[in-house]
């Protein structure tokens, strides 16, 4: 359904569609068109609450062997000014570690000096991570150094390149991935370890409610389900525009922008318009999501 089809409807329940059976001109109800326009996305963020829009986000996860050893390199180690610590490799094309003070790392080839890492932050730990141009023969060497202490972790020496330094595997023992834009809330995550398996995921973890956090040395690909926004709606879009809501809850919608729109300046009509929409809500999703956007909304008009 289109956004010129719910202004129809919303200016119905205001009656402010049409005089003697003649519809308005615009600028009879210039105001409330508006205020629609003004409310439109608001209402369709809460009715996504309410009629979810699910979607899918697939990751594609399979952990690349670090030459260091399996479960080598994640746990915490101290650098001390004096003691330098040195991870060698043979053939090693890329790597991953991550310091949590001032100091410098250095990068060799066959004893040459091919990069130097200068890291200024301080009581946190940050990532470096990038391609080495070795052949498969080559002796390369990452040397930890500086005037203070500080400690390393999450340290990695991979035999293959990528693409691009950004590409390098975030050697970490839980991997962080960030949920696309559009996400609200989380649902399920399946688990195709292999095209036989197809079975819901229970080790995942979240974080701050935006990204997914799995097992390093869990290969797979997740599909991750969740629940979306709705898509964003201009306040200068045509009336031609799809609204990304389900056809059942288009009356609820324009129920809702009513609602929004007489709270102000015609209090009593929005009382009877919310009545209206938690009848109306029990019919389309039922009564358990009724009792929600009856406090919701009363909530919503407060504010």
């Amino acid at each position: 359904m289109t956004k010129g089809d719910c202004l129809k409807i919303f200016l119905r329940y205001l009656d402010e569609a049409t005089k003697k059976g003649i519809e308005l001109p615009e600028t009879k109800n210039a105001d409330y068109r508006d205020k629609f326009n003004y409310f439109l996305n608001e209402s369709l963020k809460y009715m996504a609450g309410l009629i979810k829009i699910p979607a899918v986000f697939q990751v594609t996860h399979n952990p690349v062997p670090n030459q260091l050893g399996l479960l080598s390199g994640f746990d915490i180690r101290q650098y001390l000014p004096g003691k330098p610590i040195i991870l060698t490799g043979v053939g090693t094309k890329s790597y991953h570690l991550e310091m949590d003070n001032i100091g410098t790392v250095t990068i060799a080839v066959n004893g040459v000096t091919v990069e130097t890492i200068e890291n200024t932050e301080k009581r946190k730990f940050t990532a470096h991570k990038g391609n080495i141009t070795a052949t498969d023969t080559d002796t390369v060497t990452i040397t930890f150094g500086g005037d203070y202490p500080y400690n390393i972790r999450n340290t990695a020496l991979f035999a293959y390149p990528f693409a691009t330094d950004d590409d390098v595997p975030n050697y970490t023992r839980y991997v962080e991935y960030d949920m696309p834009d559009d996400f609200m809330s989380f649902d399920t995550v399946i688990l195709r370890s292999d095209p036989a398996i197809y079975e819901i995921y229970k080790g995942m973890k979240w974080e701050n409610n935006k990204k997914v956090i799995l097992e390093y040395f869990k290969p797979g690909s997740f599909d991750i389900h969740y629940y979306r926004y709705p898509a964003e709606v201009l306040p200068t879009s045509l009336d031609t525009v799809e609204l990304d809501i389900e056809d059942k809850g288009l009356d609820l919608l324009a129920l809702d922008i009513a609602i929004r729109a007489t709270a102000a300046d015609n209090p009593s009509l929005s009382s009877w318009l919310r009545s209206l929409f938690i009848e109306k809500a029990q019919n389309v999703i039922g009564d358990e999501a009724a009792q929600e956007t009856k406090i919701e909304t009363v909530y919503s008009m407060m504010m």
